[in-house]
């Protein structure tokens, strides 16, 4: 009888033990996956870091904002804010007020950027970007927000037309990529 005992208390022992082991390995998997987590969000900061202060960007647009307060769904391959060193390619809907005598819907341009200032916000982490692009006598001012992970706000002014808002995600531009010439052209 006490074999019997001292055999079942041993075998619980021995399960026990066993059962902690996996929990603990368990522990450790979830913490190699938190760290493996934070290390991809660090390379990602690092190269959101990296684009915007070598100035060589796309910014994918996914949403206007109206000045009613709602928003629009926007194609982000269709939509974008192109930063190529000192040409600016921008290629947005827009959905509000014109102030000259035809109607504006769309907004098109390859110019050179005529102004470019740069601020890192280390308060919120991020960048503050105001940008004049000029071609003939239009011009826009262009304030771009850029979060630590890429997501970013645009507002872009013109005489023309009511102030917008839109945003987005970075992405860096890659040493392939070729955008603009050498002369810009607006494209209508």
């Amino acid at each position: 009888m006490k074999r019997t005992v001292f055999f079942l208390i041993t075998m619980m022992l021995i399960a026990a033990c066993s059962t902690t082991k996996n929990v603990s390995s368990s522990d450790t998997a979830t913490s190699s996956r938190a760290e493996s987590r934070k290390l991809k969000k660090l390379a990602e900061q690092a190269e959101v870091k990296k684009a915007v202060e070598s100035r060589k960007y796309v910014i994918k647009v996914n949403r206007l904002y109206t000045t009613g307060g709602g928003f629009v769904e926007m194609i982000p391959r269709s939509n974008f804010l192109i930063i190529n060193g000192e040409i600016t390619s921008i290629s947005l809907g827009y959905m509000g007020r014109s102030f000259g005598t035809r109607p504006i819907t769309g907004i098109n341009l390859n110019a050179h950027t005529s102004s470019y200032h740069m601020e890192n916000n280390e308060t919120k982490g991020g960048y503050n970007i105001e940008m004049s692009v000029k071609y003939g006598s239009d011009k826009f001012d262009v304030y771009v927000t850029v979060a630590n992970d890429g997501s970013s706000n645009i507002t872009i002014n013109n005489a023309y037309i009511q102030s917008v808002r839109y945003s987005g995600e970075l992405e860096p531009l890659s040493n392939a990529t070729r955008i603009g010439t050498d002369e810009p052209k607006q494209r209508m």
